[in-house]
């Protein structure tokens, strides 16, 4: 028994299936133990079966968000050399635990971000980062923090800085199994018709390519600058593109529009107009996703779509009341929406421009940004309790992108 004991050895393909449930750090630690764990952690079907479990794990979800420092206290929107920014990644299931405390992943300067990048999107693990070095130099690239990879810079086809209202979207084509970036932008003129360029970047080729034009505008478009009392000229808070099973999802507004004027949400826009935009990326092709039929009052602020629990949402504010989220249970199907939340102003005691960011798997936690504050809520469903989030650092919380740990090379 004790000799059979000792001479007992798992089988390669249970030491395969006991490591794919591990947390990303100490998978890369066995690298040293041999070249069997060396080649293992590389290849590329262990790769995906790790990602496969990572988004099951209870403890994998995460937060990307920039955080900003400054000793003068300068308001990191403004132009300042006073400040630093740098990546975090906090864990979803930590922060609904203890939403009170100081972050100090900031201090390593792997980190620290320099340029002042801001995250365009997040795909298993991979997060595309947008910066500009200086006036004739901006680049994306493609950064797994985890495993401290980095793809190179890639230039834009523009001047960025003269062309400022081009929109970046990150996702997954599914059919080829390639990260891919789209860029669109919207050129509005009087007494003219709107024209829009729209391109897309493949990991795969390394190249832009021009696709078909938008048969929709975006709403973020058409919107007049003074709709918000705090403008805010960052091009990656207005309407980005929501990626989910290989599709870019933008609310547009179709029909005929007066794009003569710029319009406002509340006033311009009947609620027959609002659209969601979808991009297919396999196909680089558009469908157009029509509302729930109940929503049948147009919103103070402009409504949003997130991804909550791998399904799409649409969310708007109701009559300065409420605030209410729709969740299309089956993408694509226009009879699958469904209510699933409707919450009122009074609980958070103020009128707040919200933006959901992460729904737990039992449905009863949310937490939510206030866009117009730079603050985040975590809300409880059950008995409608109300918790801020009191994190002593300076984090843009409606730039916070949902992140998991992943084995997934940016190269």
């Amino acid at each position: 028994m004790e000799e059979a004991s000792a001479g007992a050895i798992f089988p390669n393909e249970v030491i395969v299936e006991i490591v794919s449930w591990l947390p990303v750090k100490y998978v890369m630690q066995l690298r040293c133990l041999n070249k069997f764990f060396n080649t293992l952690i590389f290849n590329p079907n262990f790769v995906q079966m790790h990602l496969n479990k990572s988004t099951r794990r209870r403890n994998s979800q995460q937060l990307a968000l920039i955080c900003f420092e400054n000793e003068n206290h300068v308001n990191p929107e403004e132009d300042s050399d006073d400040w630093t920014s740098s990546l975090i990644t906090l864990s979803i299931h930590d922060l609904l635990q203890n939403h009170k405390f100081t972050i100090f992943h900031h201090s390593d300067p792997y980190y620290l971000l320099t340029d002042r990048p801001w995250v365009v999107g997040s795909c298993n693990g991979l997060l595309c980062l947008f910066g500009m070095s200086s006036r004739y130099h901006q680049w994306l690239y493609l950064w797994n923090p985890t495993i401290r990879k980095q793809s190179q810079k890639f230039t834009l086809f523009f001047d960025y800085y003269n062309n400022p209202n081009f929109n970046f979207s990150f996702g997954y084509d599914n059919s080829t199994q390639t990260y891919k970036v789209v860029a669109f932008y919207v050129e509005v003129k009087p007494r003219c018709n709107p024209k829009s360029v729209v391109k897309v970047f493949s990991l795969g080729d390394n190249s832009w390519r021009d696709i078909q034009c938008l048969p929709v505008l975006p709403l973020y478009c058409i919107l007049d600058d003074d709709d918000d009392d705090d403008d805010d000229d960052n091009n990656n808070n207005k309407n980005d593109g929501v990626h989910l099973n290989g599709t870019i999802n933008w609310i547009a507004v179709r029909d005929d529009i007066n794009i003569n004027s710029r319009v406002t949400v509340d006033s311009s826009l009947t609620v027959d107009q609002f659209v969601i935009l979808s991009l297919d990326l396999s196909t680089e092709t558009y469908t157009q996703l029509l509302l729930p039929h109940r929503f049948d009052k147009v919103p103070r602020y402009p409504p949003k779509l997130v991804v909550l629990m791998d399904c799409l949402c649409f969310c708007h504010d109701f009559e300065k009341i409420h605030f209410v989220i729709w969740q299309m249970k089956d993408f694509g199907v226009q009879e699958s929406w469904i209510q699933l939340f409707k919450i009122s102003h009074q609980d958070f005691y103020i009128w707040l421009d919200l933006l959901p960011l992460y729904l737990s798997e039992n449905g009863d936690t949310l937490l939510l940004a206030n866009v117009k504050h730079n603050e985040a809520f975590i809300y409880n469903c059950r008995d409608n309790k109300v918790e801020k989030i009191e994190i002593a650092n300076n984090i843009m919380w409606p730039k916070a992108k949902n992140y998991v740990e992943s084995l997934v090379s940016p190269h």
